[in-house]
């Protein structure tokens, strides 16, 4: 009986988990946001200046949708299609409406990873898209078991970038850090974009990731989604 009941468990598993390499972004860009990311990141830097390299470069900032391990060219090219299809489901979310994306605020994950946070009201709408994309992937079959519960937050540092701190003894961030900004009004980013970008390859000149296909949603939306 034991047997049989480990058999059912390693089907549903379907595959063995592997590490996600791509991810489905939305890119903040705007300029005011990323001003007082930076001025966040000195002030933090100034206190501690053994943080600098857990520090995110603004020039990378971005909402996660969902993590994906495209592991062929083929499995590239779904995730491309299937992007591409979401802006349909997208478009019919918003409905012709901008969607104002309000950062305000500092939170922290265990206190290794601190971000932005973005208004409640607006995160109703953004979880209705993510979900609609993550869908458009799940059709396709692609692999995005790495993906969590959406929850959109702005990293802009995380332990985990900088392994060496560790050894040196930071297990944790302290929020006397950055506690002046900690109920700082950040900026309003007006969601235009969605792309989908390669954890491994090398960064663009702006310093963003490699993106193997953008999609132009929302009032913005009469471009033709960019392709790589």
């Amino acid at each position: 009986e034991d047997q049989k009941e480990d058999l059912g468990q390693e089907v549903s598993k379907k595959r063995p988990r592997e590490t996600p390499n791509y991810f489905v972004a939305i890119p903040i860009t705007d300029d005011q946001i990323l001003d007082r990311i930076e001025d966040v990141q000195e002030l933090i830097f100034t206190k501690e200046p053994d943080l600098l390299r857990a520090l995110l470069p603004v020039q990378t900032m971005h909402l996660t949708i969902i993590v994906a391990h495209l592991g062929t060219e083929e499995e590239i090219k779904k995730a491309v299609l299937a992007l591409k299809q979401s802006k349909t489901k997208v478009e019919a979310i918003l409905q012709g409406k901008d969607l104002n994306m309000t950062f305000h605020g500092i939170g922290q994950f265990n206190n290794q990873v601190i971000y932005v946070k973005m208004c409640e009201e607006d995160q109703k709408m953004l979880s209705r898209i993510a979900e609609a994309v993550e869908e458009c992937f799940i059709e396709m079959n692609l692999d995005i078991s790495g993906s969590k519960d959406f929850k959109p937050h702005l990293t802009f540092l995380k332990l985990s970038k900088a392994p060496r701190l560790k050894r040196k003894g930071f297990r944790k961030i302290c929020s006397d850090l950055y506690k002046e900004y900690e109920d700082s009004y950040f900026g309003t980013e007006v969601f235009s974009q969605i792309d989908l970008c390669a954890m491994r390859k090398k960064k663009q000149e702006s310093g963003y990731y490699y993106c193997e296909c953008s999609i132009i949603v929302g009032s913005g939306g009469t471009e033709e989604s960019k392709e790589q």
